[in-house]
């Protein structure tokens, strides 16, 4: 008798292992792992107006000053973008702008260096929201009320009531 195949009874299925983060807990989550860094003291922050062309020779020279061993994150900004081909060709060094930095980017590296511009963009990023005045509060609650107004619709109620009890 031949094999004529088959399938997998239970077989494989793909899936995602992604999950939703609240808002309140990534800001939390990021200025963790920012605190993280500065409490080991392994943050420094770097003039990028210096690399004027990309010059590889010039951020290694930087990174060598520094002395910090082992995996080193650059964070920088889309404008920035001679510094970021600087620093992209050196070993164990990763380049991310601003915005694309992760907590797990930030927890994977032993060391971080952030230009001035990055660092006000991580920082708005990573900063509790504002609160509201009472004012602004007091707007925001009036404007959602404008839709239908509830003291109306409770007094056209009771009318309707009390017109079909009287015939």
């Amino acid at each position: 008798m031949r094999d004529r195949g088959g399938g997998v009874t239970f077989g494989p299925h793909p899936r995602s292992y992604t999950f939703k983060v609240n808002r309140k807990e990534q800001r939390a989550a990021l200025r963790s792992g920012l605190s993280l860094h500065a409490e080991r003291g392994s943050i420094a922050i770097f003039d990028s107006s210096a690399f004027s062309a990309p010059k590889t020779r010039q951020a290694f020279d930087l990174l060598d000053d520094w002395g910090q061993n082992g995996p080193t994150l650059v964070v920088l900004t889309p404008e920035e973008s001679d510094a970021a081909l600087s620093f992209r060709n050196l070993e164990r060094v990763a380049v991310l702008s601003a915005t694309d930095v992760g907590v797990a980017d930030l927890l994977r590296v032993a060391s971080l260096l952030v230009s001035h511009a990055a660092l006000d963009e991580l920082s708005a990023r990573a900063a509790k929201p504002v609160a509201r005045s009472a004012e602004q509060q007091q707007a925001v609650s009036s404007a959602a009320g404008r839709g239908r107004p509830q003291a109306d619709q409770s007094n056209d109620s009771a009318e309707q009531d009390a017109s079909r009890e009287a015939s």
